[in-house]
């Protein structure tokens, strides 16, 4: 569910048409009338790494991921996203170039939010500015936390923390057995390691009942056990 966010000021009618006492779904609602929809199919490229950033993004309904790729063309996945959430803030907010690339993992419906009317509507919406700085703050301490993780943690706490991270991501209810469908390519770029070792590690989680896999699809079977895994590894580290 969307946030309600209501604008206290009056504003320029000439200049947005955003009203005042509206709500953030009033908003994205008048992005879609202005024809700032997007229907994207699974694999679109949103927007490239090196692009001059023109909006952000926020989806109504789907998956996307945004990654980059080293010189050696190897892919790693620096966000998810899912319906309700914005992508895309980084680059538009400091008025330069895009530093990742936004691709639709499942097919989506994307609403294109303009430097301009961000910009309107954070100046007179203190809330919605203030919702923002908490998204950029929280997106800078997951990508360090991740670069972290990817320098110094084992070959199965990565794979555990990226299964776990997906898990969270997607199944926000903690459904009991919660199925991932996502590719092995895109686990192994979010876990920052080799797809084959991606595919050994969770053969291994299989015959320890941690996960399941059918029909390509990877069931958590007991997220407590894949946290033990990722806490004990830490332990051996400090030893």
């Amino acid at each position: 569910m969307m946030k309600k966010v209501m604008i206290t000021e009056d504003m320029d009618s000439e200049n947005t048409h955003i009203n005042p006492l509206s709500t953030i779904d009033e908003f994205i609602k008048m992005q879609i009338e202005d024809g700032n929809l997007l229907h994207a199919k699974k694999k679109r490229i949103i927007y490239s790494e090196g692009k001059s950033a023109t909006a952000i993004f926020y989806i109504l309904h789907g998956k996307v991921k945004t990654s980059k790729w080293n010189e050696d063309g190897k892919e790693l996945i620096t966000g998810l996203y899912k319906e309700g959430d914005f992508f895309g803030f980084h680059a538009l907010m400091e008025g330069g170039r895009y530093r990742e690339t936004a691709e639709v993992i499942e097919e989506a419906d994307l609403v294109a939010i303009t430097r301009d009317d961000l910009s309107m509507l954070c100046q007179h919406n203190t809330t919605f500015l203030l919702d923002i700085i908490q998204i950029l703050t929280s997106n800078i301490a997951d990508k360090q936390e991740q670069m972290l993780r990817m320098a110094y943690s084992s070959l199965r706490k990565k794979v555990g923390e990226a299964l776990l991270l997906t898990y969270h991501k997607y199944n926000p209810t903690r459904t009991i057995e919660f199925s991932l469908n996502i590719s092995r390519c895109n686990l192994a770029a979010l876990a920052g390691v080799a797809k084959e070792s991606l595919i050994r590690t969770l053969s291994d989680l299989r015959d320890e009942r941690i996960i399941n896999i059918q029909d390509g699809k990877i069931i958590i079977l007991d997220h407590h056990k894949l946290e033990r895994i990722i806490y004990s590894d830490d332990i051996r580290s400090q030893e």
